[in-house]
């Protein structure tokens, strides 16, 4: 209410209120203070000029970034326009041939003003984005049609983190704008993982025109307290400027025992000696405290229907052969531990399995990237990129023991390239090329610790309190050897009481490698209405693999390797007319498989190294109704290979996997106060275990529910492997919708309605549990001045009950689905005070 009240007071408190002006909308004329015309989205630094895109001095309201040595034109472009440098060098969308969907700072405080909590808070805006409950983590990747989606930051690999649940937590805040770019990853950039597309962090530029600055604080329900403060300026006689953000966050949760206590800053410098040299660098240092909400064990259809839950205690665990043991005790694998059911009762849904005394995440995280350009002519550029990054990271899901922890992970990438245009004339037809070569360096080094054999979750009871004395006990080597596997040894983190990890488990690992990538891309205009994109690359590795420090001889792996890598893509276009782009694309990338946070691991051996992506697609692209109105369309075929969970000293088979589908988006501006943005997937997967080295299915914690296994008196986390066979994926919805439309007036007042809708998925192997279709509608209501800004953000304005599985499509945490599951946040308010100076 508070909020509420502000939008009708401020209004009367500031005399120039009627003077706030439209600061966004693709005809927006003089808005700003000084009297110039509001920029279009922002390039990485290093990105070659753009053309034909508005880029004065912000007003202080909107508080944009914009390079300096871009020229103003007449008037903004439209969706289809706006330039991007995903691909490395700067294309507008409709040439660009990948569906590719641009977020700017304006969308992401509309969607969550105060910093995000990860990628899959960006679903509203993304119609091929997955989304499920946080795991060992928050989701620092997003998850693309089923794939992750490799995260870079102005084009570089943001490499400590591996499939998206495990790794720095995005600090929003530092970004101006966000490209995604749903499809292969470019040459330049480079494909690292299994993915079906990837996101270039744009980060925020300095101000070279005067010292600009806002600061705001964000209130919400369930003890949500958020705050930032952003401010830049020029120096040294205006050849060199600075931007600085210090943003943070002392907030609880809906969920019991959940919280989120974190300090981000970022730095922006930026100098230019000449006219024809620059350097941009920015850092970045943040810290975060964080117990996660993983929602509610023993899933099943009652639980999601109506809220019951199957109630029951423990009473004892099963040993090798099926041996009962009464009390508290770890079993091995294929065996679990035995409950006596009671009846389904009602539960809070705000229960909370990280609700335990000492459970809690804890992050720190470094960056620093200088990106220097030398202007050498009008079509002769030279870009060197380096970026070093720190991550210290302890994951502390008490309840369910798995735990990660690095001391210090670090690296260091350095890209120098070449970008050019040239022409080349074959008789009467002339080729005009863009050319971007060069040479890509990276050195790794991490320590990283992981619990994988005491994960289990279903023998707590939530209908009462969780405590330390039902925590299961760690398996000593002589518990080990009975059970026929050693790597079972649950083994002391070193300097980190209560915390143990496993070897051989394809986790953990102390890795270090080095890698060199000369890489090349063609963009070739034949003619007027052809063109050709060509992309190659080779990823040369050294790598030295062993487990980490504290292992015991016994235990030990080591392994070295030297790896080739190639990559290429192709991508045909055509374009009848100006407004119609029609594409053909075909990726064919060998990347390799990784430990917890992206490096390798001692039992990898050279097949894992080698794991082959194809993928195809197929789209077109229409700018129509002069600009205002931009539809795409697209196809699209991935093959490729699946992560799947490893028991210690287990086997992990090469299962390869596909993806099917077809994604239409759109965006539509017909004048400066409307926008509409609206898109629709549809997604099919399927894992095939017939092609299996093991000749096995995946492997599950458990694949029955809680009611099956009360109904028949069944174990529960008896971790079954399943037999040979093709499986759909499973937490895989297989329609996803979004949908947005914002107005803003001339006055200064506004608001945004948004949707956000996917088809039910069934949580497992056994395809019998079913999550219903989920949805949110989620509004937000601002009013702007020169001076300040006022901004109610209402969520889930139904207040529909939804929920999230544990894991989706390719990631591997879908194996937990039958342990936990996580409600949606019900109906919340969240409002946000701005002012500008």
């Amino acid at each position: 209410m508070i909020f509420l009240l502000l939008f009708a007071i401020l209004p009367l408190l500031d005399k120039d209120w009627s003077a706030a002006q439209d600061l966004n909308g693709p005809e927006a004329q003089a808005a700003s203070p000084d009297g110039l015309q509001s920029p279009g989205p922002v390039l990485s630094p290093g990105s070659p000029k753009p053309v034909d895109i508005a880029s004065a001095p912000p007003s202080t309201a909107e508080a944009s970034t914009v390079l300096p040595e871009v020229e103003v034109s007449g008037e903004l472009p439209g969706p289809a326009s706006t330039a991007i440098n995903a691909y490395g060098t700067e294309m507008s969308i409709l040439d660009t041939p990948r569906e590719v969907t641009p977020i700017s700072r304006e969308q992401l405080d509309t969607v969550a003003p105060g910093n995000l909590m990860g990628y899959d808070d960006l679903a509203p805006l993304i119609p091929s984005l997955t989304t499920m409950a946080p795991a060992g983590d928050y989701s620092v990747e997003p998850f693309i049609r089923g794939l992750p989606g490799t995260v870079f930051r102005n084009g570089m690999l943001v490499g400590l983190e591996s499939y998206g649940t495990s790794g720095p937590m995005p600090n929003f805040l530092a970004y101006e704008n966000i490209d995604v770019v749903q499809g292969p990853v470019s040459a330049v950039f480079g494909a690292r993982e299994m993915a079906a597309g990837y996101v270039n962090d744009v980060t925020k530029q300095p101000y070279f025109d005067r010292f600009r600055g806002d600061a705001q604080y964000s209130m919400g329900m369930y003890d949500q307290n958020r705050w930032n403060l952003d401010i830049g300026g020029p120096f040294a006689r205006g050849k060199a400027a600075y931007r600085f953000d210090y943003s943070g966050q002392d907030s609880g949760s809906y969920y019991e025992g959940a919280y989120m206590h974190s300090q981000d800053f970022y730095l922006a410098l930026s100098a230019h000696p000449s006219e024809n040299y620059t350097i941009d660098s920015n850092f970045e240092f943040d810290t975060l405290g964080f117990n996660l909400p993983l929602g509610i064990n023993r899933p099943d259809q009652a639980l999601i229907d109506s809220g019951l839950y199957q109630s029951g205690n423990m009473i004892g665990w099963l040993g090798p052969n099926g041996t009962f043991h009464p009390g508290i005790g770890t079993s091995v694998p294929g065996q679990g531990y035995v409950v006596q059911w009671g009846p389904q009762v009602p539960i809070s849904l705000r229960n909370n399995l990280a609700n335990l005394a000492g459970s809690g995440n804890r992050n720190m995280y470094g960056v620093a990237q200088i990106i220097q350009t030398l202007k050498l002519s009008d079509d002769l550029r030279i870009v060197n990129n380096t970026m070093f990054e720190y991550f210290n990271m302890l994951q502390d899901p008490l309840a369910n023991s798995n735990f990660s922890y690095t001391p210090g992970d670090w690296l260091i990438e350095h890209r120098l390239e070449a970008q050019a245009k040239t022409e080349t004339p074959i008789g009467r037809l002339a080729l005009f090329h863009e050319l971007d070569g060069g040479i890509f360096f990276w050195f790794d080094s991490q320590t990283d610790y992981t619990e994988t054999s005491r994960i289990a979750d279903n023998f707590w009871n939530m209908t009462q309190p969780l405590t330390r004395s039902g925590l299961l006990p760690p398996i000593t080597m002589a518990q080990a050897v009975r059970a026929g596997d050693i790597y079972l040894t649950d083994i002391p983190v070193p300097g980190v009481p209560g915390m143990t990890y496993n070897t051989d488990n394809f986790s953990t690992a102390q890795s270090q490698f080095f890698q060199v990538s000369p890489f090349v891309q063609d963009n070739i205009r034949l003619g007027e209405k052809w063109n050709l994109l060509l992309g190659a690359r080779l990823q040369w590795y050294e790598i030295a693999n062993s487990e980490p420090p504290g292992t015991p001889p016994a235990l030990m792996l080591q392994s070295n390797y030297s790896i080739l890598e190639p990559q290429a893509n192709a991508s045909l276009s055509y374009k009848p007319y100006p407004w119609m782009n029609a594409y053909f694309t075909y990726s064919y990338a060998q990347t390799a498989g990784m430990d917890v946070l992206g490096a390798f691991c001692p039992a990898f051996t050279s097949s894992y190294y080698h794991l082959t992506n194809i993928m195809y697609e197929s789209g077109v692209k229409l700018n129509l109704l002069r600009d205002k109105l931009f539809l795409s369309a697209e196809g699209f075929y991935y093959s490729t290979f699946f992560p799947v969970t490893v028991l210690p000293g287990g086997f992990t088979p090469l299962t390869p996997a596909d993806v099917l589908g077809a994604e239409l988006a759109g965006t539509y501006q017909p004048n400066r106060n409307w926008t509409y943005n609206f898109g629709f997937d549809y997604l099919t997967g399927e894992e095939f275990w017939t092609q299996s080295a093991a000749q096995t299915g995946p492997t599950v914690i458990q694949n029955y529910s809680a009611a099956t296994a009360a109904r028949y008196n069944l174990p529960v986390d008896p971790y079954t492997t399943l037999p040979t066979g093709t499986y759909p994926f499973i937490g895989f919805p297989h329609e996803h919708g979004t949908a947005m439309a914002t107005y803003k007036s001339d006055s200064g007042f506004g608001a945004s309605l948004w949707l956000w809708i996917q088809s039910g998925m069934f949580l497992s192997y056994d395809y019998a549990t079913r999550i219903p279709v989920d949805y949110t509608l989620n509004a937000s209501l601002f009013y702007t001045t020169k001076r300040w800004e006022a901004r109610v953000q209402i969520y889930n304005l139904t207040n529909n009950h939804y929920w999230f599985p544990t894991g989706t499509g390719f990631q591997g945490d879908r194996v937990y689905n039958y342990d936990k599951v996580l409600i949606g946040l019900p109906f919340w308010v969240m409002g946000t005070v701005r002012v500008f100076f």
